[in-house]
């Protein structure tokens, strides 16, 4: 089989994903021939990496959205609304910039909150933060790694985390599951993770965690991130999709190339969609993203949401869509919310059967 047959193969199977099984579809082509083809067409669609198909990968897979660092007006408004309405744990504010916590403690994903350097700048999602087990184990190939894929601004983020562009130029972090030497400006503090100065920069973040919406008035338990939405230019597409399958070794749960081109990457509990982006000459950015929330209800969210004044909007029956202080687009829902708008939903809320609310 040809890399054109293979590419052909693996874009008509992933994007009739709802209607064909993986396995009857490794079956199909043979163990032999998807191992050929794992690192060049296929990546981990099968359910094999690359690199496990060759034995091993360099370093492992996120487990977590360590935290998306968000730039706002307002960094206490901003602060107090997620805490208000999420079950967030403060864990760190310095009276400027301050650091949420969710769902698993050994390897939490949060939310850096940070004001914006300048009133003129536009709320942000300025970088994602990718969680790996054992970083400090994994650290030399993680940038060996960055540096093979040619990426740009390849430099520390402390000692406990390395920061780059991506292909298509979108920030990302890799980065410690949890470390005290990772907090919001802990680049500036912590090149060594050991030293007073690291130490003192953690400390003034812990003074006093007494402030914003006190524990119990939250009314939604976050697990995890049900997904984050990177816009691209489309001509980076599919670069920037090898590059989250073959390097990060996420695993493709969906993915359409014709007329609106989509993707769903899985890691850990969370999943990574890339889409083009909306306007012409548009860089590429964080559309949104999505919390899965502790006993979802369809009825009860919407109930809440507008008993707290914030107009919430369906996006298919497993998840509702509000907008923060900033105007930025923020999702409730339900586990399983990916499988479904993949499988249910051909990759878009509006092909939901029911619509909107289906």
């Amino acid at each position: 089989m040809n890399r054109k047959t293979a590419d052909r193969l693996q874009n008509s199977a992933l994007e009739n994903l709802g209607t064909m099984d993986r396995r009857k579809f490794v079956h199909g082509l043979g163990f032999g021939t998807v191992a050929a083809l794992l690192p060049a067409s296929l990546g981990t669609f099968a359910g094999l990496s690359a690199e496990a198909a060759a034995g091993a990968r360099p370093f492992p897979v996120p487990t977590n959205i360590n935290h998306l660092s968000c730039g706002v007006k307002d960094y206490a408004k901003s602060r107090d609304f997620y805490m208000g309405l999420f079950d967030m744990k403060l864990v760190w504010d310095n009276g400027s910039m301050c650091a949420l916590e969710f769902g698993n403690p050994a390897a939490p994903n949060g939310l850096y909150i940070r004001g914006l350097t300048k009133p003129t700048d536009k709320p942000d999602v300025g970088h994602v933060a990718y969680g790996i087990p054992n970083f400090m184990k994994y650290k030399a190939a993680i940038k060996s790694e960055m540096e093979r894929y040619h990426l740009t601004e390849i430099r520390p983020d402390g000692e406990v985390g390395w920061i780059c562009n991506d292909p298509a130029g979108y920030m990302l972090n890799i980065i410690v599951e949890k470390d005290k030497a990772m907090y919001p400006g802990a680049a500036a503090f912590c090149d060594v993770a050991d030293t007073d100065k690291c130490r003192q920069g953690y400390a003034e973040g812990v003074k006093n965690l007494n402030v914003g919406p006190k524990p119990g008035a939250a009314a939604f338990k976050p697990l995890y991130f049900s997904h984050v939405v990177l816009n691209v230019p489309e001509s980076q597409l599919t670069k920037e999709f090898e590059f989250y399958r073959d390097m990060m070794g996420m695993k493709v749960i969906y993915r359409k190339t014709a007329g609106e081109p989509k993707t769903f990457l899985r890691f850990g509990q969370n999943t990574l969609y890339l889409q083009k982006t909306e306007k012409p000459g548009e860089k590429a950015h964080c559309n949104h993203f999505a919390f899965v929330i502790e006993n979802f209800d369809f009825a009860k969210v919407e109930a809440e949401l507008k008993r707290r004044g914030l107009d919430p909007k369906p996006d298919s029956k497993l998840a509702w869509t509000i907008t923060d202080p900033d105007g930025f687009r923020v999702e409730i829902t339900a586990p399983g919310l990916p499988e479904h708008i993949a499988k249910d939903c051909n990759g878009v809320n509006t092909g939901c059967p029911g619509g909107l609310r289906g």
